[in-house]
């Protein structure tokens, strides 16, 4: 028996997502600093802010509720993200791109990946259009989600340091 035979069909998709994830945010921490994964992190949760809000907006809802295909919500919500994503990193100063610590990258790279995956769980698009494991909805559900958001956001404080 070898070790793929034995270990992988055990893990979800999800877990090997979430370290890839995880495993990307923290080779371009290294590399460029801790910027990107906490622009990110701030990014993240405002999209789904405004594309929860987007319903009951004037003019805009009324027209939101023609779309049924989940990967044209899953499309907008992208869009939100990415106009926020670009916004915010023009407003955090450049300062923040240098260069990181291992211990930095890693912190930077577990909290933007535990806000993506309680903001997966947050937006019905999403889950819609890939729902995640029992797993991973039980420990970043939303009865332990704020604790999440606050322990990420106060370790991306100390990486950012």
């Amino acid at each position: 028996m070898t070790i793929d035979a034995s270990i992988l069909p055990h893990w979800p998709l999800d877990w090997l997502v979430l370290g890839l994830f995880a495993a990307t945010v923290a080779i371009d921490a290294m590399r460029g600093g801790t910027r990107r994964a906490a622009t990110l992190s701030l990014a993240a949760p405002l999209a789904a802010m405004l594309y929860l809000n987007l319903a009951n907006t004037a003019w805009i809802g009324t027209s939101l509720t023609s779309l049924q295909f989940p990967g044209a919500k899953a499309a907008l919500f992208a869009a939100i993200f990415v106009l926020l994503f670009i916004l915010i990193y023009r407003i955090v100063p450049s300062a923040f791109g240098s260069g990181s610590f291992p211990l930095q990258a890693i912190l930077a790279a577990l909290s933007a990946t535990i806000i993506l995956a309680v903001v997966w769980q947050e937006v019905p698009a999403l889950v819609a259009l890939y729902p995640v494991s029992p797993w991973v909805h039980t420990l970043f559900g939303a009865p332990h989600s704020l604790y999440w958001l606050v322990g990420s956001y106060l370790a991306l404080a100390f990486a950012r340091r």
